[in-house]
């Protein structure tokens, strides 16, 4: 009797992997731009052409490496991420249950990336005025902006904790300029919230909205449009502020628009409305499901807390009580 022997299906190169992938399960994805930016950097790789089940955790180390010596390491992070998550696929839903994921032997390189950097309010020379030389680091960057819509979204996104995807997505029917709110129904995790509005978000999108359509999208900008524009016009601003330093033979200050991002925008508002909200308050609005994460806005001092105990009506029962006792004692 001939035995046969069934043959082990080919697997498939990791370029035709990701194809599939992007075109069976990127599409699915909030972030399939950012994820086809990703796949073009692993098809670029030596890697592309191979098997995936040739693919060992040293080759990815060796790749891991090179770019840990030019890009973030938060960068680094989300393309091993990626290509993790190609090989999850592979296994779980194309039927390569025996495929290992090399991903998972790669150690992954540490990311710290929370920001603090605030916006700079006090710019100003000795002898010139705030008109020729704005005291506020946004206003320059306003000045120096040549779109119509990012002085508009700049300023939201100053005073509304809201996402540079979450400005853009704004349609007119949700807003609320009577109540000063807006709704947002696309948002990162996906749960819709209602952010209100600073009387001056409030002002600048009535101002924007007169003669607008009242239903659809308000701004025309792609969120990375936006991060663009703004790239541009922090550099236009910090030009333009060492060439009034030159004209009036002052020193620039080497911190002014530097390292300035647009996210830094939402941590500037997040950091201005902590002393008004509670702390699950304010995660309502920021659109945090982790508490925690907002922990770092909030650095109340003991007599900011203790005169809150006073004015709460626990405080203000037992001040009663007090003074009844010592009226009492004072009588006696």
């Amino acid at each position: 009797m001939r035995l046969t022997h069934l043959r082990r299906p080919v697997a498939p190169t990791l370029a035709a992997t990701i194809d599939r992938y992007l075109r069976e399960v990127s599409v699915l994805k909030k972030g399939v731009i950012a994820e086809q930016s990703i796949a073009r950097t692993w098809l670029a790789t030596r890697l592309a052409g191979r098997p995936v089940d040739r693919i060992r955790n040293t080759d990815l180390i060796e790749i891991r490496d090179a770019w840990a010596e030019t890009k973030a390491a938060s960068t680094v992070v989300r393309r091993l991420a990626f290509l993790s998550h190609v090989y999850t696929v592979l296994r779980k839903d194309w039927g390569w249950t025996e495929l290992a994921n090399p991903v998972q032997l790669v150690r992954r390189p540490t990311v710290n990336d929370a920001r603090d950097r605030r916006l700079f309010d006090r710019i100003q020379l000795r002898g010139v005025s705030e008109t020729e030389c704005p005291r506020e680091e946004l206003d320059w960057i306003i000045q120096s902006t040549q779109s119509v819509e990012l002085p508009v979204i700049v300023t939201v996104a100053s005073q509304s904790c809201m996402r540079r995807s979450e400005i853009c997505g704004i349609h007119r029917e949700h807003v609320d300029l009577v109540h000063g709110v807006v709704r947002l129904l696309d948002t990162k995790n996906g749960s819709a919230r209602d952010v209100p509005l600073t009387p001056l978000a409030k002002e600048t999108l009535r101002r924007w909205l007169v003669g607008k359509p009242l239903r659809g999208r308000i701004f025309s900008m792609q969120p990375s449009s936006v991060t663009r524009a703004f790239i541009r016009a922090r550099r236009r601003a910090r030009k333009r502020y060492e060439a009034l330093c030159r004209h009036h033979g002052r020193r620039p200050n080497p911190a002014y628009f530097h390292d300035l991002r647009f996210h830094d925008l939402r941590h500037e508002s997040t950091s201005a409305l902590a002393p008004v909200f509670e702390l699950h308050e304010l995660a309502k609005i920021t659109g945090h499901t982790d508490t925690r994460m907002l922990l770092r806005y909030y650095h109340p001092n003991g007599w900011e807390l203790s005169q809150k105990i006073a004015r709460s009506p626990l405080g203000r029962q037992q001040a009663a009580r007090i003074k009844a006792n010592r009226a009492a004692a004072a009588a006696a």
